[in-house]
């Protein structure tokens, strides 16, 4: 199946029921507008994994993806997800080791999230962060919009660190224009 026949078959076609309802809505229909677009952007990513392919709706930056307009190699959508009116702070804690060698935790939070896979009503979402936000020694409790603001698109990377979310919490999904993840 083509790229385009997905999104015409699980995406468009469930975003213009989804927009003539008003978004998201406790009537919606049988598929969860935000588990259509993490759906759309997983495919996205693994297509543009697979074959090399490489301002700010989620079905351009899935177009971008997978664009041969740039000969730059883009294999990641970010986004940010949204609980009610508020944009959803994932909190996850990895490790690491420094001048002491004694191995010390790091608490990672961030709105922006790579979609790692989905099953059923479920998405793995990896933390990604701004190379910036690393250094940082707090969980610091700043926005969304103080996360992003005048940062490269460059300087965003993955933590490595994956949560599980179950998608039924979420009623709205942003997309950050498409970028390169090493």
């Amino acid at each position: 199946m083509s790229f385009n026949e997905y999104l015409s078959e699980s995406y468009d076609y469930e975003w213009k029921d989804d927009h003539k309802k008003g978004g998201c809505s406790k009537t919606k229909h049988y598929k969860n507008c935000v588990e259509d677009v993490l759906e759309a952007i997983l495919y996205a990513q693994e297509e543009a994994e697979q074959h090399n392919d490489c301002h700010t709706s989620c079905k351009r930056s899935i177009e971008e993806l997978l664009g041969e307009k740039k000969k730059v190699k883009k294999n990641t959508v970010p986004v940010l997800l949204y609980c009610g009116c508020n944009p959803y702070k994932g909190t996850g804690v990895t490790t690491y080791t420094c001048h002491s060698k004694k191995t010390k935790f790091k608490c990672v939070n961030t709105y922006i999230f790579k979609v790692k896979d989905l099953d059923k009503k479920c998405a793995v979402l990896e933390l990604l962060v701004f190379k910036s936000d690393l250094k940082s020694e707090k969980c610091s409790k700043r926005s969304a919009c103080d996360q992003v603001d005048h940062k490269s698109l460059d300087d965003l990377v993955g933590t490595g660190i994956c949560i599980n979310v179950d998608l039924s919490c979420f009623c709205a999904v942003t997309c950050l224009p498409a970028v390169y993840l090493c």
